[in-house]
């Protein structure tokens, strides 16, 4: 659906009804006129659940529905027990979780355009953007084509897994682990079996039904073993194919419980040294003391001959896991539909449709404070900055919890604020730099911290008539707290304390920028910085006790 969603029904004119703002203020919501008389469809059927951290739509039956999030719930429990530190990380912004049945367009609708191609080889799907993750997971596909004659049982709780494991290392590592290692864990994790007395992990067989492929002998067995330069490359092969993934669980799981553990010291090694080094033979030899060919050989004997660890829990006798927490599941309200389909077609890439889903429910009345944030941020990043605004006002009007709302909203009154000094010297005064701060002020105390809302704030202090107090550049230190390696940030507080009046602050975080900074260019301009205050330093002028002791102080300590 590329057009306007038939923009929209019979009707002339759709008028919004207003939110008011604080103070009485009505707050003027985009109109749409009809450009197309075919008929707006009809509300989609969902089923709606709320646990925390997480947005459950469901397509597939209620009961059904009902197992999977109670399952997922021993999940939580199940890795609480074996690994608490992976369950360790906000989720400031709730995971979208989508279970799609057989009706409507379902898993297909979400499927990004480039794994076209895929479509029957995978029965789930990971997105993830700076704010939010989202999985969705397909109920209707019975058999996954994994390549060649090779075709498997499509097991969607396999696939959720492998998802759920995915979003949970990418929390806590980021984008950063090689592809083969998260490849790998996932998998690993993904094939744990149990129920509310037995926890079996690290086991091979019919329970690594994870994502796309089996057990990693059967896939393997009777395949050549990709060349390790190849599976171990930084970026990861071109294509990413079920056997690429099987092969990366089996050098994983070889690497950490094959017999005997040999392995697992030189794994280690390897993992760590990777995070400043090239994944080059050289590096591996080193660690493993073997080159790419010889441990192919021994990999492939293990996978022929499998002879490894498992690790096994037992409840004591008349001990088990708590029964998961009874969720309330209902059907799910218009708005609530809109705004997931929205927000994850627009993560797998699909702008119109994105769009299309969030404006059904609004043009059927629909006034959610979450929806319109979703709106406005739809807007944004279609580039349409008047409608993205009224969204944005009367989401945040409204008083929704959502950072980026509020970040996207002081930054569209910041273009307007500057446009006033057009062909001038911009110097905003108090009223617009608080129309700018006040929603950033917001947004700083919403979940997630977001490095734009600290550098948008250092930007409208270095744009203002009056000049920050040094409480408002503590606000900013709080920011490089936050983003310690967020080298843009720091040079922007720098400059902003250089110029506005504080030296001693800004010498000591050029000295901290020189230490972090990677790039010889980005070094060098905050040593200058740092050289520019000892060569402007007066030698004859009074000076305060220890001023960059207490530079130092203010930037390391907690306000």
């Amino acid at each position: 659906m590329v057009g306007t969603l038939a923009l929209l029904c019979t009707v002339g004119v759709l008028h919004a009804v207003e939110p008011a703002a604080p103070g009485g203020i009505i707050i003027e919501l985009p109109k749409f006129e009809v450009t197309d008389s075919r008929l707006l469809p009809p509300p989609e059927k969902w089923l709606y659940a709320e646990i925390p951290g997480f947005e459950i739509l469901s397509r597939i039956s209620e009961r059904e529905t009902k197992r999977f999030v109670r399952d997922f719930l021993l999940l939580q429990t199940v890795i609480s027990e074996i690994m608490p530190g992976l369950l360790r990380g906000q989720t400031p912004v709730p995971t979208l979780l989508i279970l799609c049945g057989g009706r409507g367009k379902g898993f297909d609708e979400f499927l990004p355009t480039e794994l076209n191609d895929e479509r029957y080889g995978t029965n789930s799907l990971f997105f993830k953007s700076p704010e939010r993750s989202a999985i969705v997971i397909d109920f209707a596909l019975n058999e996954l084509e994994v390549g060649g004659d090779t075709r498997l049982e499509a097991d969607p709780y396999r696939a959720f897994y492998a998802a759920y494991f995915r979003f949970l290392i990418r929390r806590q590592v980021g984008d950063k682990a090689p592809p083969w290692f998260e490849e790998g864990l996932v998998q690993l994790f993904a094939a744990t079996e149990f129920d509310k007395k037995t926890i079996t992990f690290a086991q091979i067989g019919d329970g690594f039904g994870a994502e796309k492929v089996g057990d990693f002998n059967r896939m393997l067995h009777q395949r050549a073993i990709m060349p390790f330069g190849e599976m171990l490359a930084a970026q990861g092969p071109r294509a990413r194919s079920a056997f690429w993934s099987a092969q990366c669980y089996a050098f994983v799981h070889y690497c950490l419980y094959g017999i005997g553990q040999k392995n697992q010291r030189p794994f280690i090694n390897y993992v760590y040294k990777l995070a400043d080094q090239e994944p080059t033979e050289e590096l591996f030899k080193e660690c493993f003391k073997k080159t790419y060919r010889q441990f192919a050989t021994e990999l492939r004997g293990s996978i022929d001959f499998t002879a490894s660890k498992k690790i096994e829990f037992r409840a004591k006798k008349g001990q088990s896991l708590p029964e998961p927490p009874a969720v309330a599941l209902a059907a799910a309200p218009d708005a609530h539909v809109g705004r997931i389909k929205g927000e994850v077609l627009r993560l797998g890439g699909h702008g119109a449709d994105a769009h299309n889903a969030l404006i059904a429910p609004y043009v059927r009345g629909e006034r959610d404070a979450r929806l319109l944030a979703a709106l406005g941020l739809d807007e944004v990043l279609s580039g349409n900055d008047a409608r993205a605004r009224k969204f944005l006002e009367a989401a945040t009007a409204a008083k929704v919890e959502r950072a980026r709302a509020y970040l996207e909203l002081a930054r569209l009154r910041l273009i307007e604020a500057r446009a006033k000094h057009a062909g001038t010297e911009i110097k905003l005064d108090a009223d617009q730099v608080s129309s700018v701060l006040t929603p950033l002020f917001t947004a700083r105390q919403q979940p997630p911290p977001l490095a734009d809302v600290y550098a948008l704030i250092a930007e409208t202090w270095s744009l203002s008539a009056s000049p920050p107090q040094m409480e408002h550049l503590s606000v900013l230190v709080e920011g490089i707290r936050y983003f310690p390696r967020d080298t843009a940030l720091l040079m922007q507080v720098t400059l902003l304390a250089a110029k506005r009046g504080f030296p001693a602050e800004a010498k000591a975080l050029a000295e901290r920028g020189v230490k972090i900074a990677k790039e010889t260019a980005e070094q060098d301009r905050f040593r200058m910085i740092a050289s520019a205050f000892d060569r402007d330093a007066d030698p004859v002028a009074p000076v305060a006790p220890e001023p960059v002791k207490k530079a130092e102080s203010f930037l390391l300590k907690p306000q």
